[in-house]
């Protein structure tokens, strides 16, 4: 019984570890992202809705952040990124023209390659009021031209540079900005959105085989003591 007790704590406590990174499925109120120094090469990816101020059908992207190194004494961390643009009808056209966000700690200064070239920090950003990163083709609050266009991904790098080497870094309030939209009740708008789900990194897989472990050995431990059982 001791053993059962033991096992079923241990796959209670591995159950709940995943659930607080992210795994479980389920609403979160805010989405979250964090990395720590040794999690590199660990990619994350947040879906985005779009609004202006209200919410657009078929207005969607998804972003996706790896963390590729860390230099600088540990206070430059770099990521690559993915920006796919994956609205559907009712939206003809739309192009995401940039993205960003707000870190922990603070950031120093920021950089960019790729698709979205140029950065920008404690920027004003419509609909959703300052962010401490912007990530675009010109600047928080207009975007400029280019941009993911629908049915389409652009990549590129970042870079965000702190005062002190973090231990742990997360992105917050994470959001995208839309411009050239049409659809059949804008045309060439704007509009904004806001990370609502999370996909936080694949668990290791020893992670899984220790739960898998922990399950058989709760299922052991209960056919013995039913046939102890039986035979008594």
């Amino acid at each position: 019984m001791n053993i059962v007790k033991r096992t079923l704590r241990f796959v209670a406590a591995v159950f709940s570890t995943l659930v607080v990174a992210g795994v479980a499925s389920g609403a979160q109120a805010a989405v979250v992202l964090s990395w720590s120094a040794a999690d590199i090469g660990m990619a994350q990816t947040a879906d985005f809705n779009g609004f202006e101020p209200t919410i657009i059908a078929g207005l969607t992207s998804k972003v996706s952040y790896t963390l590729s190194s860390i230099g600088n004494s540990g206070k430059t961390w770099t990521f690559s990124y993915s920006v796919q643009n994956n609205s559907s009808s009712p939206v003809d056209t739309s192009r995401v023209s940039g993205f960003g966000f707000n870190t922990g700690p603070n950031v120093v200064s920021a950089s960019a390659t790729g698709v979205y070239a140029n950065t920008a920090l404690n920027g004003n950003v419509p609909l959703l009021g300052n962010r401490e990163v912007c990530i675009t083709g010109n600047n928080c609050a207009g975007a400029g031209a280019g941009g993911v266009t629908k049915g389409n991904t652009g990549v590129g790098t970042f870079s965000l540079t702190f005062a002190t080497a973090p231990t742990l870094l997360k992105l917050s309030d994470l959001y995208v900005r839309y411009q050239s939209i049409n659809t059949n009740r804008i045309q060439g708008g704007s509009a904004v959105g806001e990370a609502s789900t999370p996909t936080a990194g694949v668990p290791e897989p020893a992670t899984w085989a220790m739960m898998i472990a922990g399950f058989s050995l709760v299922g052991a431990s209960l056919r013995r003591r039913r046939r102890a059982t039986i035979t008594a």
